[in-house]
């Protein structure tokens, strides 16, 4: 028996990605984004067809839709271009400015962050980074101070010798005299002078 011979059919060429894509370029102003694509129809009956030209209203008013709404979006970007030309004042729709945010460096500079960052570390493990005392730690360093010079005088009384002690106590004495001696003065020259004083004015009070 003689072999039959096989004959291949042509192959249909699949669309590439790129002829997708400029076929949906050339057809992106019908392109509905968000619309349900209706399904390919494949056969020839005259009831099918009434079907598509219900739905091409359907497509129509979605496309409308989708314009409007990109006009809308269009217009704001406009007004907002148009405010930041203005100085950056912005109005709502009643003709009020609107606030600005208040600038936060903390958030803007990431110095400041990490600054705030190990601080708030140090806080926790109880660390204090700027070295400052507090009132209790200043007086227990002030009743130290006083609690060490006080033995230190005691040191120096204990080592001198008796003569070295009789000389500071006839020191001390001398100052003792030599300051009631010019509180005495101070005193005399007050009382001379109003005693002249005085004088003066009963000398006036006779003539």
């Amino acid at each position: 028996m003689p072999l039959k011979k096989y004959i291949r059919a042509p192959v249909e060429e699949v669309p590439s990605i790129k002829g997708k894509l400029a076929f949906f370029e050339q057809q992106g102003r019908e392109v509905v984004y968000g619309a349900m694509i209706p399904e390919p129809d494949y056969s020839d009956d005259e009831t099918t067809t009434t079907t598509t030209t219900v739905k091409q209203p359907m497509v129509a008013a979605l496309v409308a839709r989708n314009n409007k709404n990109n006009t809308t979006e269009e217009s704001n970007n406009k007004d907002d271009d148009k405010s930041s030309l203005d100085g950056g004042v912005k109005t709502d729709q009643n003709g009020l400015i609107v606030p600005k945010k208040l600038v936060n460096p903390c958030l803007e500079s990431s110095d400041k962050k990490n600054l705030h960052r190990e601080l708030l570390f140090n806080q926790k493990r109880g660390m204090n980074v700027l070295n400052q005392k507090t009132e209790l730690q200043k007086a227990m360093e002030k009743h130290k101070d006083k609690k060490v010079m006080k033995e230190q005088e005691m040191e120096k009384t204990a080592s001198k010798t008796p003569f070295q002690k009789a000389l500071d106590e006839r020191a001390h004495k001398i100052e003792q005299m030599e300051k009631t001696e010019n509180k005495e003065t101070e005193n005399g020259n007050s009382a001379c002078e109003f005693q002249k004083i005085h004088a003066k004015v009963r000398a006036k009070m006779e003539v």
